[in-house]
């Protein structure tokens, strides 16, 4: 009985304890009106922080010169993030769809300034426009000068918070409208323009992980498509990965987690990095994969998103297709992780990785992410365009303009329920567990000890046993014995003994 307590406290409880998590998260973890996360995901209550970072420069007229950009940032701007779903429908075929609808409100609290705050920054839709005429010929390119000097268009233009990312009025953008209207693209500029409050995000369905736990969450389709079709291979136009949100449950350490970004027109891979505690919550820690930003030469698998017009340096990638042609890269906050030759370009960048590394905090057994640090990049591509004066001799580069992170902290009643449902379960499993063996060995232990005397017991009556069997008949002592008896016998009859009794 005591063996039987022991095996089961070592081997069995730790096997009925990872069988009972699997079947309740396994229960929790699907986009079902039942689920217990299902309200979280459709209107979440967890807190989320935007925060901009803006570049002002501090020698324009160099810059147009041929000189280096000295740039300061400005920021964080900060807005809380108020996350609805709308439009929510369960499907047949074991997926769920909704329309994202994001509402930014400005926090004053955690902003450095207000959102008047303005800074000389670079004028992207004049610098845009520079870049698609340079293969017109030189008469086409002076006259778009002049028509830029009439606008009154620089490469740099003061600009409020409120201006960079809700839109203002751009005079290149209503003349184009006026003459050459673009779908998508109307009178005003901005980098969040149209997104405050409404559903441009469009319709995402995603797997509701009931029938297959490893694709919950995961994008089945975008605005009706099943994949993108602005990259030049069909695996770049791949929609794979989540939202974000969660990933699916009982998360390997060696995947590779995507997380499909629709703003930047492609998956993004995470990959391990480290161990790491939240709140006394062992966590592990994703981040983007150095590899995102690598062009197709130095890592074969991004060929699909450059072309040889395109490619760049390895730590930015061309967004041109999913910007209607504007030559606008992506990277890492300060160039974090990129080539050498992206930030030698620009003064005044300082890329750390705690300030400017992509990531998240992921609890594997359920999939979730307990702290997300999503920090992205936006940098204009910028070149000489002989003909356009506004140019003048600028010197080739990426020029950031700016930087943003959404920060995610899970707030202390979900630490408390993961203490509650696992951190608990798991010590009252380890306290059964060892009480078992320890039962175990103290009804093992006495009847060991008492089988240990039984058989010592046994050994030495039985070695007692062979020493008499291996006795002499006759020793020293008893033949003496027997000398002086016969010897008192032939004395009292008065005879001598016999020669063959003498002693010898």
């Amino acid at each position: 009985m005591g063996i039987i307590l022991i095996i089961s406290g070592a081997v069995a409880m730790p096997l009925i304890y990872d069988a009972m998590i699997k079947v309740v998260v396994d229960d929790m973890m699907q986009l079902t009106p039942s689920s217990p996360i299902y309200d979280e995901w459709a209107n979440p209550t967890v807190p989320l922080l935007s925060k901009f970072y803006f570049f002002e420069v501090q020698n324009p007229d160099e810059v147009i010169n041929g000189d280096k950009p000295a740039l300061v940032e400005r920021g964080p701007y900060s807005y809380k993030l108020i996350v609805k779903r709308a439009n929510v429908t369960s499907n047949a075929n074991g997926t769920i769809s909704s329309i994202p609808v994001y509402t930014y409100v400005f926090d004053r609290e955690k902003s450095v300034g207000d959102e008047s705050d303005t800074f000389l920054s670079i004028n992207m839709p004049m610098t845009s426009t520079a870049y698609m005429m340079k293969d017109e010929s030189r008469f086409v390119k002076q006259s778009m000068s002049l028509v830029l000097e009439a606008l009154g268009e620089s490469m740099f233009k003061r600009l409020s918070v409120a201006d960079l990312l809700w839109g203002y009025d751009e005079p290149l953008f209503e003349l184009v409208e006026k003459f050459f209207p673009i779908p998508g693209v109307g009178s005003q500029f901005g980098f969040l323009l149209g997104y405050n409050g409404t559903d441009i995000n469009g319709m995402f369905t995603v797997y509701d992980g009931v029938a297959n736990k490893s694709k919950l969450n995961h994008v089945n389709r975008w605005k009706g498509q099943t994949e993108l079709d602005m990259w030049y291979t069909p695996e770049a136009n791949m929609m794979n990965g989540t939202d974000g949100m969660m990933w699916h449950p009982f998360v390997e350490q060696n995947e590779t987690l995507p997380l499909f970004h629709q703003d930047y027109c492609r998956t993004m891979p995470y990959i391990y990095k480290e161990d790491q505690m939240f709140k006394g919550i062992p966590l592990k820690r994703y981040y983007l994969a150095p590899f995102a930003y690598e062009n197709g030469t130095t890592y074969p698998p991004n060929k699909g998103f450059c072309n040889e017009e395109t490619c760049a340096p390895a730590g930015i990638q061309r967004m041109d297709p999913c910007r209607f042609g504007s030559p606008m890269g992506l990277s890492n906050p300060h160039f974090l992780y990129a080539d050498p030759w992206l930030s030698d370009q620009i003064i005044g960048l300082n890329p750390d990785v705690e300030k400017h590394e992509n990531y998240f905090l992921l609890e594997p057994k359920m999939g979730m992410p307990y702290t997300m640090r999503m920090r992205l990049q936006i940098n204009m591509y910028i070149e000489n365009v002989g003909g356009i004066k506004q140019m003048g001799n600028v010197r080739t580069m990426y020029y950031p303009a700016i930087w943003f992170a959404q920060e995610v902290d899970v707030p202390d009643d979900v630490i408390k329920s993961y203490r509650l449902g696992f951190q608990l379960t798991g010590l009252i499993v380890d306290i059964m567990k060892y009480a078992m063996i320890v039962i175990g060995s103290l009804m093992v232990i006495p009847a060991s000890i008492a089988l240990v005397n039984t058989c010592y017991t046994k050994h030495q009556n039985k070695s007692s046993e062979l020493d008499e069997e291996k006795k002499p008949l006759l020793t020293n002592e008893s033949r003496r014995d027997n000398h002086s008896n016969i010897t008192s016998v032939y004395a009292e009859d008065g005879k001598e003994m016999p020669g063959i009794l003498s002693e010898s």
